[in-house]
């Protein structure tokens, strides 16, 4: 099996400095506005952290990859590959791994965001073997959102995914507004997909909306807690002081 992350620089993680071309809309402004800019060290520890939760709650073997192009710190476990920019500023970047050229092919492959906590067994959610499988957006509609997905990386998955992609980007930029979330969906509707919710209840859960943020419990079946928006796990940390029950924070994101 392999794990998988991606970190760039564009319209979600900006190191101070980094500046969006000329004319490109972020349509995720306001997020990027509250999250802040960030320093160089930072999204090494957000990926070597991600490694150390799956590797501390996995349970079997797995190789742990990184697509990027930044230069990161990253523990020598850890493989990382170039991540091509087939969008303007690296919009739905993670569609390349579904291609034949990310060299995943004949591999279930687990992508995980990097700005989750692992918290737990995550025996149920590896143990998935199948075409696409994610969690879902936390809402009633039961939709496919993108911070955990499984995958059965093929051709099959690469004609479902990756080749609408590639063959009018800019139509697939115009319908999403850069939400990979809205990709997936346009892409499974009509095809076999499964939730997590389903196959693993309880096992991915949100950090707001399951009120983590503020009692500092979770159900014992938690394996990710999802840290959407904002705050981020590191903010998280250095407001500890002022807010409660943050211990699980501490506990497992160094």
């Amino acid at each position: 099996m392999y794990v998988i992350c991606f970190y760039w620089q564009g319209d979600r993680w900006q190191e101070n400095g980094f500046k969006l071309p000329s004319g490109h809309t972020n349509h995720l402004q306001y997020h990027m506005d509250r999250a802040g800019q960030i320093d160089h060290h930072l999204p090494s520890r957000y990926v070597n952290n991600l490694y150390y939760g799956v590797k501390r709650f996995a349970d079997r073997s797995f190789k742990f990859v990184c697509f990027t192009n930044e230069k990161l710190d990253l523990d020598k476990n850890i493989e990382i590959r170039p991540l091509p920019m087939n969008t303007i500023s690296g919009v739905l970047p993670r569609m390349y791994m579904f291609s034949e050229e990310a060299g995943l092919f004949g591999h279930q492959v687990l992508c995980i965001d990097i700005d989750v906590v692992i918290v737990g067994s995550l025996s149920k959610i590896m143990s998935y073997e199948g075409v696409f499988c994610s969690r879902s957006d936390f809402g009633r509609d039961r939709k496919p959102d993108g911070d955990i997905m499984s995958f059965k990386a093929c051709k099959a998955t690469e004609l479902i995914f990756w080749k609408p992609f590639i063959k009018d980007i800019k139509a697939a930029e115009e319908l999403t507004l850069g939400r990979e979330r809205f990709w997936i969906w346009n892409c499974v509707k009509d095809h076999n997909w499964s939730l997590f919710d389903d196959i693993a209840p309880k096992s991915i859960i949100s950090y707001k909306l399951q009120k983590v943020i503020r009692t500092g419990k979770f159900p014992k079946e938690t394996s990710v807690i999802s840290c959407h928006g904002v705050p981020r796990p590191h903010q998280i940390v250095e407001r500890s002081s002022r807010l409660r029950n943050c211990q699980w924070v501490k506990d497992y994101w160094i």
